[in-house]
């Protein structure tokens, strides 16, 4: 196998992060601190939401988001398999159900057409991937929740700046969580952020990410003498992951712009071949291509081509109902068993040039012919 020379995923990480983390590591305080306060606050001016909880991991959001959906012993989540596991994991944690969604097979998420059927007296939420940063089709997916009294938690670990028409994810909405881990578009090594549409949400999320005790309200007193009415995790984000965070944010917009330009150059260069099929992304949304997806109908032999050229080429997430921690949850969804045969990942970011891209077109069309 030759060398790898297009990794699928690759990190960023600016110059200017070392003086962060130098003044940092040198200052004493690398617990939440101010470096925290000051990504924060990028967040909200980013996203345009005031409601930002940033936290420790995106499935520690995740987790704290179905918390506050009401998930629990007796409960039940609309979700789909294909995601990463950390999606559906925190609903098995807190004691809730898995309910599986078929799929739109032209996007490889769940709508609502698929999500009506699956709601009985249990419901108490629906989860929603934003799949690989194209927005989902959120607008009926709300419809649907405000009908049945129902929150939506929605995924946005691949989406972060990604916009449905002129609404940035996590603007407007439920409870919406990002992931800054090591290979998302910006990283603080590890690390997400929970955003929410309703201030009670909000405030509630703000102890629940430390034990139960909002940390910016403890200056002055003795919090542990006081009650804690409601048990929450060690989930806060600490000033060395937001200090990297602080040096991504400056490169945020231009970064995206490459993957958008890239996932949108592919768009362009795969209409037409045999064998491969794009999915169905709307040309008014903003996608995030944090992984250029597309379904082949040979895809093992796709992916040793693109090696031989070294090229990473993967299915991203694989299906979650394969585990044996969710046997008693598996169904039939023929949706997701075509799509789940024929996804494919392909090399997007900022590393991706041009000239790489039509390599990796030239391959897979010779290998697909």
């Amino acid at each position: 196998m030759k060398k790898l020379t297009v990794p699928l995923f690759k990190v960023f990480m600016p110059p200017e992060a070392e003086k962060i983390l130098f003044d940092t590591l040198t200052s004493g305080f690398l617990a939440e601190g101010p470096n925290v306060e000051k990504f924060k606050n990028l967040l909200i001016t980013f996203l345009g939401n005031p409601r930002v909880v940033p936290v420790n991991s995106c499935t520690t959001a995740l987790t704290i988001a179905f918390k506050l959906a009401g998930v629990c012993p007796g409960t039940e989540v609309i979700s789909t398999p294909l995601t990463s596991i950390a999606g559906n994991v925190p609903i098995k944690m807190l004691g809730g159900e898995v309910v599986w969604g078929d799929i739109d097979p032209e996007t490889g998420m769940i709508t609502a057409e698929t999500i009506l059927p699956l709601i009985n007296d249990k419901t108490k939420a629906i989860y929603v991937l934003h799949k690989e940063g194209s927005p989902a089709k959120m607008d009926a997916i709300y419809d649907l929740a405000r009908k049945f009294n129902l929150r939506v938690v929605e995924d946005a670990a691949h989406a972060f700046g990604a916009k449905r028409g002129n609404n940035k994810i996590g603007s407007v909405g439920d409870l919406i969580c990002f992931s800054f881990q090591a290979i998302k578009h910006i990283t603080t090594g590890d690390g997400g952020a929970l955003v929410c549409g309703d201030e009670e949400d909000f405030l509630r999320a703000k102890k629940l990410k430390w034990f139960g005790i909002d940390r910016d309200s403890r200056e002055g007193r003795d919090v542990w003498h006081e009650d804690i009415r409601e048990w929450g995790f060690k989930g806060n984000m600490n000033d060395i992951a937001a200090g990297i965070g602080l040096a991504q944010m400056k490169h945020v917009n231009w970064i995206l712009d490459r993957f958008h330009q890239n996932g949108r150059r592919y768009d362009s260069l795969f209409r037409g071949i045999p064998g491969v099929k794009t999915l169905k992304r709307d040309p008014l949304d903003f996608q995030t291509y944090w992984g250029y997806t597309l379904l082949v109908e040979n895809r093992s032999k796709v992916v040793e081509a693109l090696a031989s050229a070294g090229v990473e080429a993967k299915q991203i997430h694989v299906r979650n109902d394969i585990y044996s921690m969710f046997m008693k949850e598996r169904k039939p969804l023929p949706a997701v068993d075509w799509f789940d045969k024929r996804e494919l990942a392909i090399p997007c970011g900022w590393w991706v040039n041009t000239k790489d891209q039509d390599r990796i077109v030239e391959i897979i069309n010779t290998v697909t012919l």
